[in-house]
């Protein structure tokens, strides 16, 4: 894994505070980079600065995964450690977009499969935090097939109380386990 030495000049807080949008997002991972000390500072934003920062931050963490993967890989539990700590959906959303995009390490993945569950059974949260914990559990059953039964029974306890976003996922990883077989 290769970074590059060039220190950004830019101020995260600073650029954070002037706007949120996708613009401004990806011109803060442009500065980024693949970077990982500049990275680091967005992960220090999102858990030690006050709203709105912390949720403009995290909005950040796909955008920079989507480009540089390996830039969040070392962040990976902190963020199943953490995630459900996080009272803003925003935050919350990032991370488990993140979780969806890689491959967990075995010794974490009983903690995410019980925190993506309770995701999905919940009244409270947000489609797209039941769309990433969805992606979640589907790719650790890719690998452990014995969750599916109780992934399927998830899905259909959730399909009468949800809308057509998450059933649209729903068929999808279904759809994506059945090819495992």
């Amino acid at each position: 894994m290769t970074f590059t030495n060039v220190r950004s000049t830019m101020n995260y807080q600073s650029q954070l505070s002037k706007e949120h949008s996708r613009s401004n997002t990806d011109k803060i991972a442009k500065a980024i980079g693949n970077n990982a000390v500049e990275f680091k500072k967005i992960i220090e934003i999102i858990y030690n600065e006050k709203a709105p920062l912390p949720q403009r931050a995290a909005w950040l963490l796909a955008v920079v995964n989507n480009k540089h993967p390996e830039l969040l890989k070392p962040y990976l539990k902190l963020f199943i450690d953490t995630v459900q700590s996080f009272k803003i959906a925003g935050i919350k959303r990032g991370m488990l977009n993140v979780l969806a995009s890689h491959k967990i390490p075995e010794k974490l993945q009983g903690k995410l499969i019980n925190l993506c569950f309770d995701n999905i059974l919940s009244s409270d949260e947000t489609l797209a935090i039941k769309v990433f914990s969805l992606q979640c559990i589907g790719n650790i059953a890719k690998v452990h097939p014995e969750l599916i039964p109780e992934l399927k029974a998830a899905i259909e306890d959730q399909l009468p109380k949800t809308t057509i976003g998450f059933h649209a996922r729903a068929r999808l990883v279904m759809k994506e386990l059945g090819r495992q077989k």
